[in-house]
């Protein structure tokens, strides 16, 4: 249980960490495709995803609207906590998305993350790495959600993966930890598990031996049977004489 809750308590740091990358990453420009998009993009970064929402909308609408307008808009429902939106949003901006796909992955992969849609997350990680396999947030948030599914080989694959793409990160150190923890419980589940394969074989050898003494007993008794009655039907019988002499 040790290595459980510190893992968990690892992993919980991770996942308050998820949606500060996404919104970092995103690389803010200036949009001016029309007020809306201008308007919409202030209000994005007053940190007024309410107020925002309705504006980027419209924009992201517009015919030639940029597509990181779609990004912004679906981070913004995420802000407000409206997952499915944001996923709506993000399915959107990647049906005609040329440079930013792996974010619109990574962002959707994020939403069901949040969710604890754990099986959507991580075919939506999957993708994500798939079109931009050097892109080290999508390896970290699915190693989480590997964590959750208890798939912990594959989450120290990707824990791995991810500091080797990003070896600076402020969360090397804790993630190193976690991949060191997780590591002594696999090493001690094998342990566990040997021994238990061991007993489960020396059981299984001791009922062997037990079923062999039994018939082996029974074959000796089977032969001391036969060997008692062989020959009868040539025993003489005694001739005398039954009857009684007055």
């Amino acid at each position: 249980m040790l290595f459980m809750n510190a893992g968990l308590r690892t992993l919980r740091t991770f996942a308050a960490v998820v949606f500060v990358v996404v919104v970092s990453l995103v690389g803010v420009t200036e949009t001016r495709a029309s007020d809306f998009a201008e308007a919409g993009l202030k209000l994005f970064m007053q940190n007024k995803p309410l107020e925002a929402i309705p504006v980027l909308e419209k924009a992201a609408s517009e015919s030639g609207a940029d597509e990181k307008l779609a990004l912004y808009l679906g981070i913004a429902y995420q802000q407000a906590g409206r997952w499915d939106d944001a996923i709506a949003a993000f399915r959107r901006g990647l049906t005609s998305s040329v440079n930013y796909r792996h974010q619109f992955l990574f962002n959707i992969a994020n939403s069901f993350f949040a969710q604890e849609r754990n099986a959507f997350a991580l075919e939506y990680y999957d993708q994500c790495v798939q079109v931009r396999s050097d892109y080290a947030p999508a390896y970290l948030n699915r190693a989480n959600a590997k964590m959750r599914t208890g798939d912990h080989a594959g989450a120290v694959s990707d824990y791995s993966l991810y500091l080797s793409l990003d070896p600076s990160s402020a969360q090397a150190e804790s993630i190193r930890k976690l991949i060191d923890l997780l590591g002594a419980r696999a090493a001690e589940a094998d342990r566990q598990k040997a021994e238990a394969e061991a007993r489960a074989m020396a059981e299984a050898q001791a009922k062997q031996a037990i079923r062999d003494e039994v018939s082996r007993s029974l074959l000796e008794a089977a032969e001391t049977t036969t060997n008692l009655s062989a020959g009868s039907g040539d025993v003489q019988g005694y001739e005398f004489d039954m009857s009684l002499d007055d």
